[in-house]
């Protein structure tokens, strides 16, 4: 992989993507990627939210699901969140791309967000079993300095008396873990009620968050095995997801190459 130079600290406004199955994927390191999200969301100023979301083997097991690919092209930004997306994305011709997981990628976007803002944080959570959002709050407002304004569960009856709740809340930071494509599908639906707030998807982070999950060693993170580590947590939740992952992953190898070519020529 093409390192940037140490002196690049801050990433471009307008980052070049690459496209991976119909998902364009954003071709930064995890550090400049973070930066760009961070001051993406104070450039847009309050008027509107701003959508990271992430791309790993779930997303591209369900490419073929219309309503999923329509939810990821209002994203501003759809980052590789898993060492697949991260290959097919070089395939393709990222030349700079990292591997950027949310469990480490989330802590890196609030932290520059606070700096940005030069105040503490307010946080929305949404997702998990009953109580979870709430614990995982406790954990980021502890480390980040933030306030949690709204944490609720993902399995609500009605979901339009959360959403008004977010909007009275006026949160900084909305991060959804309802999981993918649920999560997607659920900001692409809600988007025209939400607050002006940077809307990050993050999966099971808020389990990793509370300790339910536990990381990979630094060795197999560095190495792009993390998943290794997770499935052996889960094999059977996990087995089927990344076995589908593999069969998604060889089939978009062969446009990825192609669009690759294409930039060449």
């Amino acid at each position: 992989m093409t390192i940037p130079s140490a002196r690049v600290t801050t990433a471009p406004e307008r980052p070049a993507t690459v496209r991976v199955g119909p998902f364009d994927v954003v071709d930064l390191p995890r550090p400049l990627l973070a930066d760009h999200i961070a001051r993406s969301v104070v450039r847009v100023g309050g008027t509107r939210p701003f959508l990271a979301f992430a791309l790993h083997v779930g997303g591209l097991n369900h490419r073929h699901d219309a309503d999923f690919v329509a939810a990821m092209a209002k994203a501003d930004v759809v980052y590789a969140d898993g060492a697949s997306v991260v290959g097919l994305a070089k395939l393709a011709g990222a030349k700079v791309i990292g591997r950027s997981v949310t469990t480490d990628l989330g802590w890196d976007v609030l932290q520059g967000l606070a700096k940005l803002r030069g105040r503490r944080l307010r946080l929305a959570l949404v997702g998990g079993p009953i109580g979870l959002a709430g614990e995982a709050g406790e954990v980021l407002a502890g480390r980040l300095g933030g306030q949690v304004v709204l944490a609720e569960h993902g399995f609500q009856p009605d979901w339009a008396p959360v959403v008004n709740r977010l909007r009275a809340t006026r949160p900084d930071a909305i991060v959804v873990g309802l999981g993918a494509p649920a999560e997607m599908l659920w900001v692409a639906g809600w988007l025209d009620r939400l607050p002006p707030a940077l809307v990050l998807t993050c999966g099971g982070w808020f389990g990793f968050l509370v300790g339910n999950e536990r990381r990979a060693p630094e060795w197999m993170r560095a190495a792009g095995m993390e998943w290794v580590a997770r499935f052996v947590q889960a094999p059977g939740r996990l087995g089927p997801r990344y076995a589908r992952g593999a069969l998604s992953t060889a089939a978009l190898a062969p446009s990825c190459l192609r669009a690759r070519r294409s930039l060449a020529g």
